[in-house]
């Protein structure tokens, strides 16, 4: 496709002054023709992929406007988008979503076929690595990741020094900053070079570490929360079942993970191992375009997700149906929010407009967990308020369906987890997704993320000092 071209339609100026939306006579081509109402220039601007070139707009000039230097008309048009609405920041082969048929697709596989029959680490291979792995692959991969020295003292130290009723992320973050700090030879800014760009290898074994790693700083995180004692990973064990280990989530009798509850968690995992470019994804990569290490743009996704605009939304939705009381009281708060006098959080989503599709699957595992549920008060009353809101067309009409997220929460719940527990837990089982971006972008050249602003403050103040 050409570049961007360049000439003078006055016809096409005309209309395109005249509306926002016109019909054109043009060739039809993979071309964005486009009019500025300012110079009357044309310009045929190339289209691929359903998405033209930001950098293309820069080709549409305009004189200097004294008024409003600070326009920068003559440096070319900008796209003014807060909260990246309308722009896609990349190219990906992981994840494929479709928000109005309620699909999602890892590596081409949809979850409607994984699901149940593949595990965390069939799924993580596919999508960090790209295909799914035969039966040596799998246990090759399982080694590596057993093969993990154990966390150093100083990183457990670090978590142990925080108060017991502290925040769970916080410990987190400061566990990776510790991890990170004894593994200084893989930061590029402190050996001064590059590592990853180019070193597929160490890519793969910076994964698997931080794999690893972090699941046992979760683990030691959630003992050091829950004054338990914190329980090695064990060779012979799986990626999840050495997680409930590490929690203390074990039958009394054997010592080892209820197959159930690991059986459950396999599932949760598979159906939430990535959601493409979600805000914590978004800031992992941001982050990951100035070339430093792994840990580092993972503390910016957990930064990122603590936001009760992100993944700290579950946290203010479990509130609020705790605030609700029983069972019995659901009715009176579907009543409320009909009344415009609350809202249903937990309810509605920015990508789907349909059912969730993860949805669906969380519930049968929640099915599976009925037992635990049923001991749960706050669970009943959660299952209660779906169960009205999904038969009442006040909500159905308004497509509010649940956040898939928060029922993925209250299947931790029902695993034993507190709720203080969910975000952490969250992180942990979408690291395989994010670590799969990291890989992806170091494959191509790197470029680092560096938006822009308009600046609308006043210029050529006079200095009174």
């Amino acid at each position: 496709m050409a570049a961007v071209s360049t000439a003078t339609r006055p016809q096409a100026a005309a209309a395109a002054s005249s509306a926002d939306q016109v019909n054109v006579t043009v060739d039809k081509q993979d071309v964005l023709h486009a009019v500025d109402g300012r110079t009357g220039l044309y310009y045929a601007i190339p289209i691929s992929k359903n998405s033209i070139r930001a950098l293309d707009l820069r080709k549409i000039k305009s004189p200097n406007d004294p008024k409003h230097p600070a326009y920068q008309n003559e440096q070319g048009l900008r796209v003014y988008d807060p909260g990246f609405s309308n722009t896609c920041v990349s190219e990906s082969k992981i994840t494929y979503i479709d928000g109005l048929e309620g699909t999602i697709q890892y590596r081409g596989y949809s979850i409607h076929d994984i699901y149940g029959k593949k595990k965390w680490i069939d799924i993580s291979h596919l999508l960090i690595w790209g295909t799914l792995p035969s039966p040596e692959e799998a246990k090759a991969y399982q080694d590596r990741l057993n093969a993990v020295p154990l966390l150093d003292d100083h990183v457990l130290n670090v978590i142990r020094a925080f108060p017991t009723n502290g925040s769970i992320t916080g410990m987190m973050i400061a566990g990776l900053s510790a991890l990170q700090s004894v593994n200084l030879e893989t930061v590029p800014a402190h050996v001064g070079e590059n590592l990853y760009v180019g070193h597929p290898d160490r890519v793969d074994k910076q994964i698997i570490h931080l794999l690893q790693s972090f699941a046992m700083i979760a683990g030691a995180c959630y003992c050091h929360y829950t004054s338990r004692e914190f329980t090695q990973p064990r060779p012979e064990l799986s990626y999840i079942e050495n997680f409930l280990l590490m929690t203390g989530h074990v039958d009394p009798a054997t010592g080892l993970p209820n197959p159930r509850h690991v059986e459950a968690l396999e599932r949760l995992w598979v159906v939430v191992a990535d959601h493409e470019m979600t805000c914590s994804t978004a800031a992992f990569l941001h982050t990951a375009s100035s070339l430093p290490d792994v840990i580092s743009c993972f503390i910016s996704a957990i930064s990122a997700a603590t936001g009760p605009l992100h993944g700290g939304a579950i946290a203010v939705a479990y509130k609020h149906i705790k605030a609700i009381g029983t069972v019995e009281d659901v009715p009176a708060k579907i009543a409320r929010v009909k009344a415009g006098k609350e809202l249903l959080y937990g309810y509605g989503h920015r990508v789907y407009r349909t059912t969730d599709p993860r949805f669906t699957y969380i519930s049968q595992v929640l099915d599976g967990l009925s037992e635990e549920v049923g001991r749960d008060p706050l669970l009943r009353v959660a299952l209660a308020l779906d169960k009205a809101a999904s038969e009442d067309e006040y909500f159905t009409s308004r497509k509010l369906f649940p956040n898939a997220d928060l029922f993925a929460a209250f299947a931790y719940q029902a695993l034993g987890f507190p709720p203080e527990f969910v975000l952490p837990i969250s992180c942990l089982s979408r690291l395989q997704g994010l670590t799969a971006h990291w890989k992806e972008g170091l494959q191509d050249k790197p470029k680092i993320w560096r938006p822009g602003q308009i600046y609308t403050g006043e210029l050529e103040k006079p200095w009174t000092g």
